[in-house]
């Protein structure tokens, strides 16, 4: 009797032990299907993410698209305020203004404006424009041209590696590429409307004021303008692409032929440009000096001031 009762009290612990291995597996089944479905829910989620951001790339792509080229008025080199002519050779000088355009015509009363002060940089483009009416032909030689400042000293251009080093260690360089990081000049080659959208997006009213303005200011412009990328690299390569595409080339000029470049002085106050042009062969050599009145590099808008303000320091 002894034993039969032992017998059912084993019997009995046996059946409570597989109820509560059954219990505990069945909790831990449930905790396994809740554990999945929280890693379900959170990779739909970043599915649901990547959808919307390779649409908005998409959008961007297809409005950045293929821009119409800008019709290329030729106006004659002594139409500029920075100009002189000597022996028949006329050479105009355009040196960098925050305010308008390097390219933009002299007689244009509301030009666009750069998105980015180059002069703060460390570097002066100045755009020569040669028009040879003499009867011979002229050798423009960018290693021949130089300019003098306030203090009367002369200074050799940069050739475009080192203007291109001065701009990006520069900090108003930096300072560009924190508000390109943020996502703010973004849309700034798209035009005003994706660049307030984004600057939205990225930080709230003054992002969305930034962009607007920058891409009101490059939104189509030409020349000197940065325009927009993502990060540091591709900024960098950006502006060695800009000052190596626009860079004075030597040439021959035979009668009647123009000719145009930049050439990238350091940041000073100059006053003056030496341009030294040789006859073909060599034998004889043309003396240029060009008076010049320098832009008032500091003379931004103030809204400008204000939204660089903004941009935040890292």
């Amino acid at each position: 009797m002894a034993k039969e009762r032992q017998s059912w009290s084993e019997a009995e612990d046996n059946r409570t032990l597989a109820v509560r291995l059954t219990e505990t597996a069945t909790l831990g089944n449930a905790a396994t299907a809740k554990k999945l479905e929280c890693m379900k829910n959170a990779s739909r989620k970043r599915l649901a993410w990547l959808v919307i951001l390779s649409f908005l790339t998409s959008n961007i792509i297809s409005c950045a698209g293929v821009q119409p080229p800008k019709p290329k008025v030729v106006l004659p080199a002594t139409s500029y305020p920075n100009s002189i002519t000597v022996a028949g050779v006329s050479v105009a000088a355009v040196l960098f203004d925050p305010n308008r355009d390097i390219y933009s015509s002299p007689h244009d009363v509301s030009p666009k404006r750069p998105d980015f002060n180059w002069f703060k940089a460390g570097v002066c483009p100045a755009r020569l424009i040669f028009e040879n009416g003499s009867g011979n032909p002229i050798i423009v030689d960018p290693t021949q041209i130089t300019c003098t400042d306030s203090a009367g000293v002369t200074y050799k251009p940069y050739d475009a590696r080192e203007a291109g080093d001065a701009v990006v260690s520069s900090d108003a360089f930096n300072s560009y590429v924190r508000g390109a990081i943020a996502g703010v000049i973004l849309g700034a080659a798209i035009g005003a409307g994706l660049g307030a959208a984004i600057g939205g997006v990225a930080g709230g009213g003054r992002w969305a004021a930034r962009g607007a303005a920058i891409g009101a200011a490059s939104g189509g412009a030409q020349g000197l303008v940065l325009g927009s990328v993502a990060n540091r690299t591709a900024m960098e390569m950006r502006v060695r692409t800009l000052l190596m595409g626009n860079n004075l080339q030597p040439k021959v000029l035979s009668k009647e032929m123009t000719h145009e470049g930049l050439v990238y002085f350091p940041a000073k106050d100059i006053k003056s440009i030496r341009i030294l042009l040789a006859s073909e062969g060599g034998r004889d050599v043309l003396k240029i000096d060009i008076p010049v009145t320098m832009p008032p590099q500091q003379k931004i808008a103030q809204e400008e001031e204000k939204l660089q303000e903004s941009v935040p320091a890292q």
